[in-house]
């Protein structure tokens, strides 16, 4: 009996120290153990990626490079960073002309990363622009894409790009991850001779909505607004190409404007997209001159299908309506019922003499 007591233990034994084995190994299946010298006591290298615990930045996660690329500590490999920035459609940009800047965010921390800022600048330029994401999940991507545009008439150069992601960690710390890039901003022409004789473009600022959403057969807006900082009044005359085999457009209040002496206006552009092509970006250019100063924008058109009306929604809302009015219905006829009843009884019963 006492032996086979004692082989019950044993057996339970084998089994918690083979379990506990097991989810050491589940936990760390690649544990290694290296010597970084001669001589040297061996070190434990739980990913096994040839770098002691203490010198990886990343000792859970085979990282041999060690990449880092906002130099925080943390290798990429378990750290939020940017993995890449990109410029289109080419790796220049005319002056006055739009593009855009497309950046990628790589979260491979073990939490989600909540509320960020991610904002590029061209400091050079005087140029921001900021978008925000309420969430990135463990070990998700997200791509953001800036539509920015080159000022008119700036020197050509290769101007800077940077990048900014800030957060707040879980412990309740501001970080900052960043990123830079460049384009080639290339002027034309007009503003090559400009250029050339020390001259200035004139002191006109436009501002364009560069991008919107145009519903097939349906009016898009693209508002644009001109300031005039000169001390005489200036006409602008204003084309529009790049519309043929899919839309068409007019300009409100026409396409030549008379702009006072420092003030501004505004001009409204409408395009349509015809309704027989294929959804899809569809990139146009209008142009704003005024004597021999031309300014160029590059705009897009995000050409959709019309939204289907959802009436599922409708129903279901008059599907509660119905059931609440019916439901108020039959309570109604229930206390009708009942007074009725109440009201016959005591008219049957005899009548009862009080004293």
């Amino acid at each position: 009996m006492k032996k086979t007591f004692l082989l019950a233990i044993s057996i339970i034994l084998a089994i918690l120290i083979g379990s506990l084995a097991v989810s050491a190994y589940s936990e760390y299946p690649h544990t290694c153990y290296i010597s970084t010298g001669l001589g040297n006591s061996l070190m434990p290298d739980t990913d096994c990626d040839g770098i002691i615990n203490i010198q990886d930045n990343c000792p859970y996660i085979t990282n041999p490079a060690q990449k880092d690329s906002d130099m925080n500590g943390l290798g990429d490999a378990c750290d939020l960073y940017i993995q890449s920035i990109n410029t289109g459609p080419a790796g220049y940009v005319y002056n006055g002309r739009a593009f855009n800047t497309i950046v990628t965010l790589n979260n491979n921390r073990d939490y989600n990363i909540r509320n960020m800022k991610v904002r590029v600048i061209m400091p050079e330029l005087g140029i921001e622009s900021v978008q925000y994401i309420d969430n990135i999940n463990v070990c998700e991507s997200r791509t953001l894409e800036f539509f920015l545009r080159a000022p008119a008439c700036v020197p050509l150069s290769d101007y800077a790009i940077i990048v900014e992601t800030s957060f707040l960690n879980i412990y309740s710390d501001e970080e900052v991850v960043p990123g830079i890039t460049s384009i080639r901003v290339v002027p034309d022409s007009y503003c090559q001779s400009v250029l050339n004789n020390g001259g200035v473009i004139g002191n006109t600022i436009i501002d364009v909505m560069e991008i919107q959403d145009a519903y097939k057969g349906r009016e898009a807006v693209f508002p644009i607004k001109i300031a005039n900082r000169e001390e005489a009044d200036k006409e602008y005359i204003f084309s529009v190409t790049g519309l043929d085999g899919w839309g068409s457009s007019r300009l409100s209040p026409g396409s030549l404007v008379i702009v006072e002496k420092e003030s501004e206006t505004s001009v409204n552009l409408f395009v349509t997209a015809n309704e027989n092509i294929m959804p899809g970006e569809r990139v146009f250019v209008v142009s704003v001159q005024s004597g021999k100063e031309v300014q160029r924008f590059l705009l897009i058109a995000n050409v959709k299908e019309n939204p289907q009306l959802n009436y599922s929604i409708f129903w279901m809302f008059t599907f509660r309506i119905f059931l609440i009015v019916l439901i108020a219905a039959l309570i109604v006829v229930a206390l009708v019922v009942a007074a009725r009843k109440v009201v016959s009884k005591i008219k049957s019963d005899p009548e009862t003499q009080y004293y």
